[in-house]
C-alpha cells in the first residue's frame, strides 16, 4: 500500500483552503480562524517530519529509489509529453526551511488578527504564499520547483501593492522586476540542465542531476554558475543586487515583511546551495572566492548602512543584508576547504543554521517594529525614547529580539554565527578577522537603537500608548521561546544538518 501523501496534504491544503476563503468566508472572523487552522496543518506535518528526522524507527519515511536520502519520497507522472513528475521529498536542508515556514505562517495570522482591511484576501494571499513557498523547498523535479519560484511573486506583490505603505507601488513593482529578472537566469539554467541530462524521460529529475554529477564542459559550467549565483542570489539578496530589498520591507505590511526576511529570502539561499553548490560542485570549489567575497562585502555593508538608518523597519531590512551574507561566507568557507572535512561541514551547516536562525529573529523584529508603529505612530528612532516607561513588555521583546540578532551567547543567533566564523577560520585563517568586524557594527546599531527607542524620558508626544495586545503577544513569544530553545539545545538540528553536509562532501570525494 502506498505511504499517505502527507507532503502534497501539507502543500496543497493552503491553496485549496485560500480558495475557500477567498470565496465563501463572508465574516472577517471566519475568514482569520479557517485560513489560521488551515495553516496549522503543514505544522503537523512538519512535527511529524521531525519526529521521523530524530526518530527513524519511531516513524519511517519513505525514501527516493535513487539515493535513498531524500524522505516522504511522493512522484507521479504529471506532463508525460515533456517528461515532467509531479516529485516531492525532503532531506535535512529542505526541510530545515519546511519546518521554517511552517512556524512563521500561522505566527503571521495570529499577528495579523487585528487586520481590518479585505481579511479574506489578505488572508487567503498567507494562505497562497505558504503553498509557494513550501512548493520551492519540498520540489525535486525542475520543473515543478520552477513554477512555485515563480507563483511566489504574485501573493508577494499583492501583499505589498494592496495592504503596503505610502509608496507601496514602486515598492512592489521593484520587488517584482528584479526578482522577475533573476528568475529568467534560473530559468536559463534550467533548461541547460535539462539538455545536458539528454531531454529523456526524466531530464528535469533534480535526484537524478545531483546522482549524475557535474557537467563536464568547465567553461559552460563557469557560466551557468554565474547565472544561477545571480539569479538565486538576487532573492537572497546580495550586494549589489540588494536594493529591491529595504524598499520592500518599509512598505510591506507586517506579516509580509515577516515571510518576506523569514522565508522567501531563505530560497535565494536554498537554491544556491541546493543547484550551485550540490549540481555544479566543481565550479562552486573553483569559485569558492565569489561566494567569499560577496558574503564579506554584503555582511560588512549592510552592517555600515544599518548604523545610519533611523526607520526601525529599514534598519532591520538592511542588518538582514548583513545576516544573509553570513550564509554565502559559510558556502565560500566550506568549498574552499571541500577536502578538510572539519572546516567544510561546520561551513555549510553554520549557513543552514544561519538561515534557520535568521528566519526566527527577523521575524519577530518586524512584528516589533509593526507593534511600535501601531502603537506609537511612528518607527523613527529619532522620534522615540522612554517606551520601557509606557510598554515594558513590547521593550524587553525588543531587547530580547535584538540581542538574538546581534549574536548574544546562549540564543539562536550565536550558534549559528558562531559555527560560520569557526569554518571561515579554518578556511581563511586570519582572514576570519574581517567579517568578524560585523560583531562590533552588529552590536552598535542595535544598542544604539536600544538606547534610542528605550531607555531615557518617555517623550510625551507620543501620547498615551497601551502595550501590546494578546494577539501581538503570542507569536512574539513563542519565538522568544525558540530563541532560547535552539540557543541552548542546537545539536538536535545541528546533527540534521552536519548529516546533510557530510554525505555531499561524501558523494563528491571531499571527505
Amino acid at each position: 500500500m502506498a505511504a499517505f501523501p502527507i507532503l502534497g496534504l501539507a502543500l496543497f491544503l493552503p491553496a485549496v483552503a485560500a480558495i475557500l476563503v477567498y470565496l465563501f468566508a463572508r465574516r472577517d472572523a471566519t475568514a482569520r480562524l479557517g485560513a489560521l487552522i488551515a495553516s496549522l496543518v503543514p505544522l503537523a506535518v512538519s512535527v511529524y517530519l521531525l519526529i521521523g528526522f530524530l526518530r527513524p524507527d519511531l516513524i519511517p519515511l519513505a525514501l527516493d529509489p535513487i539515493q535513498g536520502r531524500y524522505r516522504a519520497f511522493e512522484e507521479a507522472s504529471w506532463i508525460p509529453q515533456i517528461n515532467v513528475f509531479y516529485r516531492l521529498a525532503v532531506d535535512e536542508l529542505s526541510f530545515s526551511l519546511v519546518l521554517l515556514t511552517t512556524i512563521l505562517v500561522p505566527l503571521a495570522m495570529i499577528y495579523s488578527w487585528n487586520q481590518k482591511k479585505r481579511v479574506p484576501e489578505f488572508f487567503a494571499l498567507l494562505l497562497l504564499m505558504e503553498t509557494t513557498m513550501l512548493g520551492v523547498f519540498m520540489s525535486l523535479d525542475f520543473f515543478l520547483f520552477f513554477v512555485f519560484w515563480e507563483l511566489q511573486l504574485v501573493p508577494m506583490y499583492f501583499l505589498i501593492a494592496i495592504w503596503g505603505g505610502p509608496r507601496r507601488r514602486y515598492a512592489s513593482i521593484k520587488f517584482f522586476l528584479f526578482t522577475q529578472a533573476a528568475s529568467l537566469l534560473v530559468l536559463l539554467g534550467i533548461f541547460v540542465f535539462y539538455f545536458y541530462m539528454g531531454t529523456g524521460v526524466d531530464a528535469f529529475n533534480m535526484i537524478a542531476i545531483i546522482e549524475t554529477g557535474p557537467i563536464p564542459i568547465g567553461v559552460v559550467q563557469d557560466l551557468l554558475f554565474v547565472a544561477l549565483l545571480i539569479g538565486f542570489g538576487t532573492k537572497l539578496p546580495m550586494v549589489p543586487l540588494h536594493t529591491w530589498l529595504p524598499d520592500a520591507h518599509v512598505e510591506a505590511p507586517t506579516a509580509g515583511s515577516v515571510l518576506l526576511a523569514g522565508v522567501l529570502l531563505k530560497m535565494g539561499a536554498y537554491g544556491l546551495i541546493r543547484v550551485n553548490v550540490q549540481m555544479i560542485p566543481e565550479a562552486a570549489t573553483t569559485l569558492f572566492w565569489v561566494f567569499a567575497v560577496i558574503g564579506t562585502i554584503s555582511i560588512l555593508y549592510g552592517a555600515i548602512v544599518s548604523l545610519a538608518q533611523d526607520d526601525l523597519k529599514r534598519l532591520i531590512a538592511n542588518s538582514s543584508i548583513s545576516h544573509m551574507g553570513i550564509v554565502m561566507l559559510g558556502i565560500g568557507a566550506s568549498m574552499h576547504a571541500f577536502n578538510n572535512g572539519t572546516a567544510g561541514v561546520m561551513g555549510i551547516s553554520g549557513a543552514i543554521f544561519q538561515m534557520f536562525a535568521h528566519g526566527l529573529i527577523s521575524a519577530a523584529l518586524f512584528m516589533l517594529a509593526g507593534s511600535v508603529l501601531h502603537r506609537l505612530g511612528t518607527r523613527n528612532l529619532s522620534e522615540l525614547g522612554g517606551i520601557m516607561n509606557r510598554m515594558p513588555l513590547l521593550s524587553w521583546l525588543l531587547i530580547l529580539a535584538f540581542l538574538a540578532s546581534l549574536g548574544l551567547p546562549g540564543l539562536v543567533g550565536f550558534v549559528a554565527e558562531f559555527t560560520v566564523f569557526l569554518g571561515t577560520y579554518e578556511a581563511f585563517g586570519l582572514w576570519v578577522l574581517l567579517p568578524i568586524l560585523t560583531v562590533v557594527l552588529t552590536a552598535a546599531y542595535y544598542l544604539w537603537g536600544i538606547q534610542r527607542a528605550v531607555h531615557g524620558p518617555f517623550r510625551e508626544s507620543l501620547g498615551e500608548p497601551r502595550d501590546i495586545a494578546l494577539y501581538e503577544v503570542l507569536p512574539l513569544v513563542v519565538l522568544a521561546g525558540l530563541f532560547v530553545l535552539f540557543g541552548i539545545f542546537p545539536a538536535p538540528l545541528m546533527d540534521l544538518f552536519n548529516t546533510w553536509t557530510t554525505s555531499f562532501f561524501q558523494a563528491f570525494g571531499g571527505i
